[in-house]
């Protein structure tokens, strides 16, 4: 049985990691990034440093690997042309796979739509593919007045938690909670965007397990 988590509507302001992470062991997750979008590298890498920071609370390091759509000329970013035989391969073992897509529409209603999803094979325990609906983050930072950036890399954070976590609950507070008001984005409270101390326990935990296979 699947299950299809979808992420509802809500910058970052970095928190210092705590001295004991200095002497955890960091665990890395590769993560390949398919941006069918046509944002800016500066955008979309702005954004993927948010997700990183917010995610490295559990001491894993995420590993961005670019496979980006060939632009009108056909041709690949020079940085992108290094992935590419990479990411034609199916996923290894551990490696997730994020998916920035515009839908196409976006209006007042979007305030009731995902900005993501996640899709967990809840029979199995796992997943391994995030989606995140660019131009309902950018309506949505329109609509609160805060960066599109930093909201998207939350989104990011919150669909990799799922996956990190291998399901599609939810939390009361924090970055996992379900809906994300526009009264929370504009009140910008740290811990509205970080996971709880019991995520961060099972991100390790998971993140850990996935490299030893």
């Amino acid at each position: 049985m699947t299950a299809l988590h979808s992420l509802s509507v809500a910058v970052v302001l970095m928190l210092p990691l705590p001295a004991s992470a200095a002497e955890t062991l960091w665990t890395e997750v590769a993560v390949r990034v398919y941006d069918a979008t046509g944002a800016g590298p500066g955008t979309r890498r702005a954004s993927l440093d948010i997700a990183s920071r917010i995610v490295s609370a559990a001491s894993v390091e995420l590993i961005w690997r670019h496979c980006n759509q060939p632009a009108a000329t056909g041709r690949l970013a020079p940085a992108d042309q290094a992935n590419k035989t990479h990411c034609d391969l199916p996923l290894a073992p551990g490696e997730l796979a994020l998916r920035l897509v515009r839908t196409g529409t976006v209006n007042e209603r979007s305030r009731e739509l995902p900005l993501g999803d996640a899709l967990i094979n809840t029979r199995a325990g796992g997943g391994v593919l995030a989606t995140i609906y660019l131009d309902r983050v950018e309506w949505m930072a329109q609509q609160t007045g805060i960066d599109p950036r930093a909201l998207l890399g939350r989104a990011i954070a919150h669909e990799l938690g799922h996956l990190l976590m291998a399901t599609s609950a939810h939390a009361a507070n924090g970055l996992m909670r379900p809906i994300w008001l526009q009264s929370e984005i504009r009140r910008r409270h740290n811990t509205d965007w970080t996971f709880r101390p019991t995520e961060i326990a099972a991100i390790r935990e998971r993140a850990a397990f996935l490299q030893r296979d």
